[in-house]
């Protein structure tokens, strides 16, 4: 093992291999058995047994719900072949839709309880995970969304194309059935694009109160495509003013989207909109300051996505430095996925294994203490699901 990098995702590891080959069939054999041999020996951490009842009924009712719509699709489109036709998927879809979002939402309600009631007992806790994977997971990553979202090919959570399949609010899938569980992943997900909407309309608010001399500053930490500032420059309000966007973001992929997507934008403003991209790492913004030197004191800092994947006394000590980082009367925005009745936690830490700090607005208040901010205050946005934190510099 040759070395151990900590992320905010995890931890990942870095082996040197000694011989000059492996046999790679022989080792996948191994690891097989050795797989085997875990799940069949007592007392087990993914033990059913540690799986509450109630739960095990609650997975047995999402299938049966879920599995009910794929027997009535299948079927259709069986009599549909005898007269030689095909379904028109699309009056099917828009027949599904609604039912099918009316009947998720309890259930995702339900999940969310369940999931709450687990709180405390560890072991429980990830016995149920892992029911969840081995039952449920199977079903939904028939959507484009749970099965990215799950995969995580990219290496992490959350990443830009997952974020533009929100964005875009299409109904990816070959199939009815497929569209359709990807359209209840939107659903889950939708707070990721009303978000972003606040987040644009703080930009244009920002812009338009700028001193005719100075630009406003703008920096996102945490900016994956930056859509929020693609739709700031493609509307009226980029008409007037000026600007300099800051992009901030581990994946480089992201950057180069978001930078080819506003390009075009910024060649039309006639140089009064600027956007740039810094690619650094999620470990180094967090390790130390150096990339805040590389920018000047900022209007407008905001981070939606990220500290929902830190601990209470990072994120604190992260909203301090990124506060020091702004201008005279200059506004902190920091989102948290919200601890409500419909949040994200069921579907997300236990069917996609996406694992977040859920929280309430004293947690967030709490981290402006001692900051001496002009005003400090909390929103949601309109699903209520992610809690805004906005910091006011005098």
């Amino acid at each position: 093992m040759r070395r151990v990098e900590p992320t905010v995702f995890g931890t990942k590891i870095a082996f040197s291999f000694v011989n000059s080959g492996i046999d790679f069939e022989k080792l996948l054999s191994r690891n097989v058995q050795a797989q085997l041999a875990l799940k069949s020996g007592p007392a087990q951490a993914d033990d059913p047994r540690l799986v509450p009842e109630a739960y095990r009924v609650f997975c047995a009712d999402v299938v049966r719900m879920l599995r009910s719509y794929r027997s009535v699709l299948d079927q259709s489109e069986k009599l549909a072949a005898q007269f030689g036709r095909r379904l028109d998927e699309q009056s099917v879809f828009e027949t599904c839709e609604p039912l099918l979002v009316q009947q998720w939402r309890p259930l995702w309600r339900q999940g969310n309880d369940l999931a709450r009631s687990l709180a405390g007992d560890r072991e429980a806790m990830e016995a149920t995970k892992r029911y969840t994977e081995l039952v449920l997971t199977p079903e939904f990553r028939a959507g484009a969304i749970w099965d990215r979202s799950y995969g995580k090919p990219l290496g992490y959570p959350g990443d830009f194309q997952i974020m533009n399949q929100v964005y875009d609010w299409q109904m990816v899938g070959s199939t009815v059935y497929e569209r359709l569980i990807h359209r209840i992943g939107l659903e889950v997900a939708e707070c990721i694009r009303t978000r972003m909407l606040v987040v644009q309309s703080l930009i244009a608010e920002t812009v338009r109160a700028a001193d005719g001399g100075e630009p406003a500053r703008v920096l996102s930490l945490g900016s994956g495509p930056a859509r929020e500032i693609e739709l700031f420059l493609a509307s009226t309000a980029a008409h007037a003013g000026r600007a300099q966007f800051t992009l901030i973001d581990q994946e480089d992929d992201a950057l180069r989207y978001a930078l080819e997507r506003t390009h075009p934008h910024v060649l039309r403003c006639g140089g009064r909109m600027q956007v740039r991209g810094l690619n650094i790492s999620f470990a180094d913004v967090l390790r130390n300051d150096a990339w805040l030197r590389q920018v000047p004191p900022q209007s407008l800092i905001y981070s939606v996505g990220l500290l929902d994947y830190l601990v209470d006394k990072r994120a604190r000590s992260l909203v301090a430095r990124l506060y020091s980082a702004l201008a005279p009367g200059g506004l902190l925005v920091i989102g948290n996925m919200n601890e409500t009745p419909l949040s994200n936690l069921w579907p997300m830490e236990f069917l996609t294994d996406w694992t977040l700090f859920y929280r309430g607005e004293a947690e967030m208040l709490g981290w402006a203490q001692g900051l001496e901010a002009a005003d400090v205050w909390t929103e949601t946005e309109v699903t209520e699901r992610v809690r805004l934190l906005y910091i006011r510099k005098p």
